[in-house]
Formats: structure tokens, sequence, C-alpha cells
């Protein structure tokens, strides 16, 4: 979830998780080596600030020196300039917080999470910084027709590539787009929360990310452009293939997979 929009998120989520599972038949429960070209170095965590907030009493979650490990074991298989523009990770130890939230060189992490779990959502917001910072536009051309809340989104960003695939803009999906076209319930929310699960699913689910292409012009388009744009060329030796066509999960980051083989 980006941080920028998180008032306008609530209200949205609650409407697209109800007209999902109408469409879908689904609710929100779902059962539970990568080759890293230019992977994140030691060095880069030295411009990377862990905190953490609302611990006071908090002694059944994980410390935030173990989390901190665990976020940068992950970090490790990830494109060096996808992690560095992240400057701040904060860990919330509030029992009512948000799994995730991200953008403006930040990540903000629910604590109590299985260490899975963490990982898929760290990757989500991880992919909001990357849409939104490492491919984001750098001459500020013309404005195109999506806005990222009130700011424009400019003609020269190369995200556009990957929003036009499915949106007419930030808020409508074209109309030949469907459910079938996104990698998620949840990515259908909006162009960004479609990028960021399309990234976690690229990450971590690579193998049946392509099974899907096979079957489906809109996803071959959005994992070449991960493939080529994204990631130069990299891919992961995560998934199994076993994936069916005619089924979307609610939320890429509770999807099983193996963790070991990922990190290692």
């Amino acid at each position: 979830m980006r941080i920028k929009v998180l008032a306008l998120f609530v209200a949205i989520q609650i409407l697209s998780l109800g007209l999902w599972q109408q469409v879908s038949g689904q609710n929100t429960t779902v059962e539970m080596p990568v080759s890293a070209i230019h992977a994140a170095s030691d060095a880069l965590f030295e411009n990377m600030s862990f905190t953490s907030r609302n611990r006071e009493g908090n002694i059944t979650n994980a410390s935030p020196e173990v989390l901190e490990g665990e976020i940068k074991a992950v970090f490790a298989q990830l494109p060096a300039n996808h992690v560095s523009s992240v400057k701040n990770v904060i860990l919330d130890y509030s029992s009512t917080a948000y799994r995730g939230l991200g953008g403006k060189q930040m990540i903000i992490l629910r604590s109590a999470m299985a260490y899975n779990e963490l990982a898929g959502v760290l990757i989500h917001e991880l992919g909001h910084n990357v849409d939104l910072i490492t491919i984001h536009s750098i001459q500020n051309s013309r404005v195109s027709e999506f806005k990222d809340g009130q700011t424009p989104v400019f003609e020269d960003d190369l995200s556009l590539d990957f929003y036009r695939i499915s949106w007419m803009n930030e808020i409508t999906r074209k109309k030949t787009a469907t459910n079938f076209d996104f990698v998620s319930g949840y990515a259908m929310t909006d162009p960004f929360e479609d990028f960021a699960e399309t990234y976690v699913y690229y990450v971590l689910h690579n193998r049946d990310f392509k099974a899907l292409t096979a079957t489906n012009a809109a996803l071959a388009a959005k994992y070449n452009f991960m493939h080529d744009v994204v990631f130069e060329g990299q891919d992961f030796d995560t998934g199994n293939s076993l994936v069916a066509t005619n089924r979307r999960s609610w939320d890429v980051t509770v999807l099983p997979y193996n963790l070991d083989n990922f990190l290692n």
C-alpha cells in the first residue's frame, strides 16, 4: 500500500474487496535459488535507517534486530538499484498497524507477521518505491492521463507502458480488461497496486507468472515489462508453474512459496 493514498485506500479497499468476492467467488483467506544480478550488498545498508515504534510492553513479537536481519536477507536477493530507493524502514509493533506501507523512500511494516508473509509484504512495498522512484520520470515532460494523488505522471515515466496495459487512467480500467488480466484482486485497485502486486509476483512466483502468460496477453505484456524494463533481463527461480489459469487470489503476499529457495 502506498503511503500517499492511505485515506483513499480504506474506502477503495472495502468496495474492491466486495466486488472481487462477487466476481471470483473468493474470500480473503488464502492458504499459505534466485540469480540476483547486481544484488544489494552490505554497503548499501549503510544508507538505510531501521527504526521501530509502538514497542512499549510488546515482548511477544520478534525483536527489531531479528526483523532487521530478516529484511536485509530479503533485500540481498534483489537488485541494488531497487533497494537503494528505500532510505527508511520502520517496524510497527502496534497490533492495529497496517501490514505494510510504502513510498517516499520509506517502508513501514507490521512486526507481527510470519517471515514468509513479511517478505512478501516487504517486496510489495519495495515495488511501490521502484515504481515511483527507480523508474520514475526524470525530465518531467508533458503530463499524461495518469495522476498519483494530485501529482501528475509525466509522459517520459517508464511506468506508463505498464499502466496502459490495463488502465485508462489512475482510477479507470480499460473496458476490455478482465479479472484475469491481473495477478490478484488487489492489483485491480489502481495501476500503482497493479504494479506492486505484479512486482512481488514476478519475484516470488516467477514460473507461475510465466505459466499464466501463455493464455493471457495482458499478463504476458506485464511479465515482459517486469523482465525487460524493471529487472533488466533478470529472472527468478521461484514458483512451480502449477497455477490455475482461471483463478486469482486476492493478495499475492499471502500466497504460499518456498522462502528458503528464494533466500539461498
